[in-house]
Order: C-alpha cells, then sequence, then structure tokens
C-alpha cells in the first residue's frame, strides 16, 4: 500500500494493536481498499482524534495509554445512559462488576465505554484481556497477564507473575467474554482481588461468576419503538417528524444503516417497517447492526419479510469482516451459547422456543421434565432436573424472569426463540415437543372452563389471559398426526368466557370457526357431547361478534346433534373429562336461543327460550348457568317496563352467584340492576351497583364488562347533573370496543337506547364544542383512570 511508506513499520503495527491512531492518510487507503465510504469514515477519525487530543494519557502523536483504544469508538455509541451510570457507582464501590447478557447484546462495546469513562479514576491505567479465543481454564492467568504486559518465564506461575505486575498499582482491569472459562475467570479474579486491594476488575459473560464480591449488571437490549394504540398511530406519526426516532434500537439500526447505505433515512415513509425490524430482532445490536448492511440489498420491507429466516439473511456475508467469527452472523453467536450449555439446558431451550409470549415456572418445570408415562404432572425428581436447567438458561442469559402477581414467569427473546425452534428441528425432537406443548395448554384451557361459574373463575381467567399467544398459535395451527380431537374439542370450553373477558369476542369467534371446519360433525360417537359443546361456544360467540345468521346456524346443528345423545341423569362435575349430558346441552342451546331475541329487543321470545331452559332443570356448570336463566328474565321484564319484577330476579341471581363465588356473574348482574334503576328513572341508584361491578371486573380484568359498565355509567352521570364526566367517559370507552371484533353493547337493543340518551343528554347540556373537548380528554386519559375520577366527582352526600 503506497500510504505505508509515509509511516513506518512500528506505527503501522501500533495502530494494528490498538495502541495508536493510524493517519488518515493510512486510514483512508484501508477504508478504500475495503471498499468503504471515505467521508464517513474521515468524520470519525476527526471525532476519534478530538477526544484523544482532551485525555491526559495520550501524546501528540496519537500514542496512547495503557487503556489503549478502549475508550475510543469508529462508531458511533447509542443508548445506554442508565447503565453507565449504574456501572461508574457500582465501580466506587465494589471491587467486582459483571456485564451480563445474552450475545449480542452489546456487552464489549459497554464495556470500553465504561472503561473509558472511569479510566481517569485509575491512576495507573486501565488494561483489557480479550479472552474469547482461549479454549481451556488454564490459559486465563496467562492471557490476563500478556494483556498488561507481564511474561511468565519457563516455570513461573501466571497469576504470581500478575500479581508482581499490579502490585500497589490503582489499575483498572477489563476481562472480556468470560462465558466459556468460567472456573479459570473465577479463580484469577479470586485470586487477584485477594492479593491486590487496589484493583478494580471489569467482567463481561454470558452468565455471572458467583463469586462472593461480584455485583451483576443486567445488559437487556436495546429500548424498541413504543407500539401506539391504532386509534392514536395516525396522529402520532403526523407529530413524530420526519427525523425523530423513537427508540434506541432505531437510532442504532438507522446511524448503521446510513453508513452501510449511503442516502439511506429514516423517513415517516419508512419509519414503521424500520421499527418492526427492529422490534422482529429484539433490539439487539449486534442483529441490527448486521441487518442495517442488508440495506444494501433490500428495501425496508424487503428485509422485514425477510427475517421469518434471520439466520440466513443474517449470515456471515453480512457481517463485519474484522469481527470475531461469532460475530460474524446471527447465527454463530447463538451457535456459542449452545456450545455453553448442557445436554438438559439445550432440550429445555428448545422445548420452550414452542411458546410465545413467554411461559409461567411452573408450566416450565412440567414441560422441560423427562417424560413419564402420564399426561399429567411429572416426578419430583423429573421437574427438579427441569428447575436446574432453566435455571442454568437464566444464568446464561437466554431466559429473563419477570414477576407478574407474585408468579415468575419466564421469557426468551423472539431471536433466541427462532434458534431453539432450528435447533428443536435439527434433533429430530420436533414432532414430541410440538405434542407435549399443545397437550399441555390445550388441558389448561379445558380446567379453565371446568371452573366456569365457581370461586376459582376469576384465577383462572387471569391464568388464560397470559397465555392467549400460546392458544392462538395452537387454535390456528393444524393439529399434529395422532392427536385425538377430544382434546382440542375439550379445551374449546375454556374459550368462550377468555375470549369475552379479555376483549377478544372476533378473534375467539374466528378460533371456533376454524375447529367446527376442521370437524363438520362429531368426530366420533363418543365426541358428540364434546363437539356439541365446542358448537354452543362458538355460537355464543358468533352472538357476541354481531354475526346472528352464523350463530343460528351452528346453534341448529348443535341441536341436531344433541338428538342423537343418549339421555343421562348423571355427571361428574370435577372429572376434567365429563361430557355434559343431552338435558344439559338442550337447555344451554335454549338459552342461547334466548340471546339474540333479548339483544333485539323481542322480549316474549326471549322469556320463552329462558323459560324452556329452567323447565329442564339440568345444568351444565361449564356453560352459561342457572342464574343466567334468571337473570334473562330480569332483563326482558326490564324491556317491558316492570322494574319491581326486574330487580327482583336480578337480586335473586346475584345471590345465586354470590353463593357460588362466581365473580364474572356479578360483573354483570349488578351492571343489570344499574340498567333497571336507570330505566326505571331512579339514575342516582344506578351508582353503588355500578361502581361494586366495576371493582369485579378489576378482580378478573375484564375489558368488555368495563367498558359496557361505563357506557351506562356515562347515562347515570349526565342524568344525575354531570354531562362533563359523561363524555369524558364516553371518549375513553370508544378506544375499548373498537379491537374487540365485538360491536358495541353486543348490539343489544336496549342499551344501545340507553347509551344514545345518555349522548344526547350530554350534547344538550355542555354544547357541541365543550362535548367535544371533554370526549378527546377522555380518549387521552384512558377508561380506567376516567372512571375513577367519574366516581370520586360523584360521591353520595
Amino acid at each position: 500500500m503506497a500510504a505505508s511508506t509515509r509511516f513506518s513499520q512500528s506505527a503501522l503495527s501500533q495502530a494494528a494493536a490498538g495502541q495508536r491512531l493510524p493517519s488518515l492518510e493510512v486510514l483512508l487507503a484501508y477504508v478504500r481498499a475495503c471498499g468503504g465510504d471515505p467521508r464517513w469514515w474521515e468524520k470519525c477519525w476527526q471525532r476519534v482524534r478530538q477526544e484523544l487530543r482532551q485525555q491526559p494519557n495520550s501524546g501528540e502523536d496519537g500514542a496512547l495509554g495503557p487503556q489503549g483504544l478502549g475508550g475510543l469508538e469508529a462508531t458511533s455509541f447509542v443508548g445506554r445512559e442508565a447503565e453507565l451510570g449504574e456501572a461508574t457507582t457500582l465501580l466506587e464501590r465494589s471491587r467486582l462488576v459483571t456485564l451480563v447478557g445474552t450475545g449480542g447484546v452489546g456487552k464489549t462495546r459497554l464495556a470500553r465505554r465504561i472503561t473509558g469513562q472511569t479510566g481517569d479514576r485509575f491512576a495507573d491505567g486501565t488494561y483489557c484481556a480479550e479472552l474469547a479465543e482461549l479454549s481451556s481454564d488454564h490459559a486465563v492467568p496467562e492471557a490476563v497477564a500478556a494483556a498488561v504486559g507481564a511474561h511468565a518465564r519457563v516455570g513461573q506461575d501466571p497469576l504470581s507473575v500478575l500479581v508482581e505486575a499490579l502490585r500497589e498499582r490503582s489499575v483498572l482491569l477489563l476481562l472480556d467474554n468470560c462465558e466459556h472459562v468460567l472456573r479459570g475467570c473465577a479463580a484469577t479474579i479470586q485470586g487477584l482481588l485477594e492479593l491486590l486491594p487496589k484493583l478494580r476488575i471489569l467482567a463481561t459473560s454470558r452468565q455471572p461468576l458467583n463469586l462472593g464480591p461480584e455485583h451483576v449488571l443486567l445488559v437487556r437490549p436495546l429500548g424498541l419503538p413504543p407500539l401506539p394504540p391504532d386509534e392514536t398511530r395516525a396522529e402520532a406519526e403526523r407529530t413524530s417528524g420526519e427525523g425523530s426516532l423513537s427508540s434506541a434500537a432505531m437510532t442504532l439500526f438507522a446511524d448503521r444503516a446510513e453508513a452501510a447505505c449511503p442516502g439511506f433515512r429514516v423517513t415517516e415513509a419508512n419509519r414503521d417497517v424500520v421499527a418492526q425490524v427492529c422490534r422482529r430482532l429484539d433490539g439487539l445490536p449486534l442483529a441490527l447492526e448486521i441487518a442495517a448492511r442488508r440495506l444494501r440489498t433490500l428495501s425496508p420491507e424487503e428485509l422485514l419479510q425477510r427475517l421469518d429466516h434471520r439466520f440466513r439473511l443474517l449470515g456471515p456475508s453480512a457481517g463485519e469482516r474484522t469481527a470475531p467469527p461469532r460475530h460474524q452472523a446471527l447465527r454463530a453467536l447463538f451457535d456459542w451459547s449452545y456450545e455453553l450449555c448442557t445436554e438438559t439446558e439445550r432440550a429445555a431451550w428448545e422445548q420452550l422456543s414452542l411458546c410465545v409470549g413467554g411461559v409461567v415456572l411452573g408450566d416450565a418445570e412440567q414441560l422441560c421434565a423427562p417424560a413419564g408415562e402420564g399426561s399429567g404432572a411429572e416426578t419430583p425428581d423429573a421437574v427438579g432436573g427441569a428447575f436446574d436447567a432453566l435455571a442454568g438458561l437464566m444464568d446464561k442469559s437466554l431466559l429473563t424472569r419477570v414477576e407478574v402477581g407474585g408468579c415468575t414467569r419466564l421469557f426468551m427473546l423472539e431471536t433466541v426463540r427462532a434458534y431453539g425452534q432450528e435447533r428443536l428441528v435439527e434433533s429430530g425432537r420436533a414432532q414430541s415437543a410440538l405434542c407435549r406443548h399443545r397437550a399441555w395448554y390445550l388441558r389448561l384451557a379445558a380446567r379453565a372452563g371446568q371452573a366456569y361459574g365457581s370461586s376459582a373463575q376469576a384465577s383462572w381467567l387471569r391464568r388464560l389471559r397470559v397465555e392467549h399467544a400460546n392458544l392462538r398459535q395452537i387454535v390456528t395451527a393444524a393439529p399434529p398426526p395422532g392427536e385425538p380431537a377430544a382434546v382440542l374439542l375439550h379445551a374449546c370450553l375454556g374459550f368462550w368466557l377468555h375470549c369475552l373477558t379479555s376483549a377478544n369476542v372476533g378473534e375467539g369467534a374466528g378460533w371456533l370457526r376454524r375447529i367446527l371446519e376442521r370437524h363438520p360433525r362429531p368426530p366420533s360417537p363418543e365426541t358428540t357431547a364434546l363437539w356439541c359443546q365446542a358448537v354452543w361456544v362458538a355460537g355464543f360467540l358468533l352472538l357476541l361478534q354481531g354475526d346472528y345468521a352464523s350463530a343460528k346456524e351452528v346453534i341448529a346443528r348443535g341441536e341436531m346433534a344433541v338428538a342423537g345423545i343418549p339421555a343421562t341423569t348423571t355427571t361428574v362435575i370435577s372429572d376434567p373429562t365429563t361430557r355434559p349430558t343431552s338435558e344439559e346441552l338442550t337447555a344451554a342451546f335454549l338459552q342461547l336461543r334466548a340471546l339474540p331475541s333479548l339483544f333485539a329487543g323481542e322480549s316474549e321470545t326471549a322469556m320463552k327460550y329462558t323459560e324452556a331452559a329452567l323447565a329442564i332443570g339440568e345444568w351444565s356448570d361449564a356453560l352459561l348457568t342457572r342464574e343466567q336463566c334468571v337473570a334473562q328474565l330480569g332483563f326482558a321484564a326490564v324491556m317491558e317496563g316492570d322494574h319491581a319484577r326486574s330487580i327482583a330476579l336480578l337480586e335473586q341471581a346475584l345471590e345465586m352467584s354470590e353463593a357460588r363465588g362466581d365473580v364474572w356473574h356479578r360483573c354483570y348482574l349488578l351492571w343489570a340492576l344499574a340498567v333497571s334503576h336507570s330505566e326505571a328513572g331512579r339514575p342516582e341508584l344506578a351508582l353503588e351497583p355500578l361502581k361494586r361491578a366495576l371493582q369485579h371486573t378489576r378482580e378478573i380484568d375484564e375489558h368488555l364488562g368495563e367498558a359496557a359498565l361505563s357506557e351506562t355509567l356515562a347515562w347515570v352521570l349526565s342524568s344525575c347533573g354531570d354531562p362533563r364526566s359523561a363524555a369524558v367517559v364516553l371518549g375513553a370507552v370508544d378506544r375499548v370496543w373498537h379491537p374487540s371484533g365485538a360491536p358495541r353493547l353486543f348490539g343489544f337493543t336496549l342499551l344501545t337506547a340507553h347509551r344514545e340518551r345518555g349522548l344526547q343528554s350530554a350534547h344538550r347540556q355542555l354544547g357541541e364544542n365543550e362535548y367535544r373537548r371533554a370526549y378527546r380528554e377522555g380518549q387521552s386519559l384512558g377508561l380506567r383512570r376516567t372512571v375513577e375520577q367519574a366516581f370520586a366527582a360523584n360521591q353520595p352526600g
């Protein structure tokens, strides 16, 4: 290279070793040879040169102090302000700080930035020992000694030589990539800290060193762009500005993309796609940097489409040529982690890669325990082994834990999951792992269905809520060969109330359509009752979705099949495999037929079907219950203007529900009481049952129930002389109905008219402009906060 004649051989060697900043001429010659952008690199050089001149240990000729180029960077450093601040504080009071995080999360870059910012505290400098290439624990002391310029002669103990070299010196020592030589690092660090009181050590590793003086600092992926609600997304895009980047992950991706592909910018047109890329790659800096280089070939949209095959897309050809091999491709990064795992940890990684949206620790133990002969809980020894494997994956930063309501939930980054799934296919265990995954979560749904109407109902609804993504994945995928149809049909029992309370009515109706398309008739005589039960669930969700025609067709099919089930009077409710009897199913379908009439305001027809259901006298505790029938008669009485009878029936149903410990029914029964009081011209009596009902909805996190109750609250507030609070509540409640897949108030004519009167009253009392201001205020506040403020402003007395 011609430029080399302008620089001595020793100076070039020092530059290559990171001990000297190369001249601009040498740098540009190298960049041109590699096909890089000279202008961008020249700006970097100027910035580094300026930083270098400000360092007290640097020389005029570009030579660096003991820390070398650790504190200088050729690319911009993005985010990590919190970690930098915490690490700085920890190094003041702790002699050993370990940066722990998954591969590619940016531990090394962060460590070098920390040493650069804290180096002036150490009179004798900072040193970095890179351990990634070591293959033996025994090699650690020698590698660390070499990093500080101390070399052991034949027969000398490297650790003793290292101690002598650092004795009485104030030094910060960085040990980078400790995870594959943990024992050697732990022994070396322990020996150094015992003998060198002025020494501070900063380590990076995919798992902690587990030493007494160690303080662990978790390094998580970069912050991701937020997901605004659909209603506010357009406004967010309009107000964000073309140059605005909403997260550290997007900032990093944009910076690296602009460097790799001159002319690229994040604009209003591509911002959404770039945000999705960052989310799909979990905010992992290395993955984002490799993906950014693919913009030389692909558009952002094409890049996003190909991320289903991320390990092929982000292979060595897109990696940085000067990076270590494990950092040149995304798969190589996780190959390194996989090799560090035990066999049981690898099996657990692969099994849990099938879980979407995390997994409860107890479920993970059952899923990962060696398979026993039964289909339920595994043996304590097997579960104990699984716990050890899960703890190992957490230590290696492949699983993270979050405490939710006193329960530990484990999460995998999407990229970690994708790698586990590839390894699962390669292992030949994919089919058995999938069957185990499906069986476990479908059994959970069935057990949740059996808890309907009981005191355990609320906890089971919360349990299924966090598993919605796992259930979606299972229901929408084709069942594996050999899976009995009864397994999925029985799980349908848990879907109807879960989808209603979680505001997923439209999606739940789609699930049941798919299941009935797969099983348009009972798969066998033995499964007829379960199939009818699934049909009932489909009919219920279709009714709530407002698809009355499909609901009536489904109900008719179910009633025809029920006619072929032999009559029986015995059932075992506690048995999770219990089939409902023909009498129970007949009553349930009659009750279901009453609902569209009730919604349409046809009180006589609704009463006819409901009374016919009550006359049968047989009830499945897993479908709608006797108190629901009584409540339907109470609603019909409201429509007919018989408020005394309505309140008597609703209070009777409420007593039955309270005796059973059923939370969900109480929400709706108290709501119905409030409606009856309002329709009778006594809105002040409606506030108390509405408040109690809303408290119950929060016990089970019932989104649609909260929305329906709030609609009635708005009418009551307007009738009680507080139209502004009514308008604020109406603004907040609109944001709940839109994504649920259910029509407002389920298309219930009585309640829709009730709402319309409240809306008109608020408009009339406030005027159009004030109403709109209050409505927008509710949209920005959110429903729960709005309702709390409304009750606070309308306390009795």
